[in-house]
């Protein structure tokens, strides 16, 4: 498993992997997994983190006193969410608008806009994301 103080450059530093033309194979015990948020956790694990894009996935679990959700977030670069496992639903604040987005959709989210992801169902719910050009 991958430590956090390698993002950024997870799994090798992007202008030194694009100079050699260097691949990787990755499985989800390779990636850096951590823990977004104290009082709302999501597990993010990461496969690809450097100069001009990250690549992860999100899971938000189900259970407990109301509904599991993210922390507002907000990022330096545009973000795209994949749903793999869904519905979830996504809140933007500032527009006070909410998009349920099912099973197989995408959610664009774009630079500087606040959000936070909801599991309002009886079951985990999960996302692929990339977010360019920074996290």
């Amino acid at each position: 498993m991958a430590l956090l103080e390698e993002l950024g450059r997870f799994p090798a530093d992007g202008p030194e992997s694009r100079e050699k033309q260097l691949f990787y194979k990755l499985t989800e015990d390779d990636s850096i997994r951590m823990i977004s948020g104290r009082k709302t956790p999501a597990l993010l694990s990461i496969w690809a983190s450097n100069d001009v894009m990250q690549f992860g996935s999100i899971r938000l679990l189900s259970g407990g006193v109301g509904p599991q959700q993210t922390e507002y977030d907000v990022h330096k670069g545009d973000a795209v969410f994949y749903i793999l496992e869904g519905p979830m639903t996504f809140y933007l604040p500032d527009r006070q608008e909410t998009y349920d987005v099912a099973k197989g959709d995408f959610m664009f989210v774009p630079e500087g806009e606040r959000y936070k992801i909801i599991n309002y169902y009886g079951h985990t719910v999960k996302a692929q994301f990339v977010v360019a050009p920074a996290f």
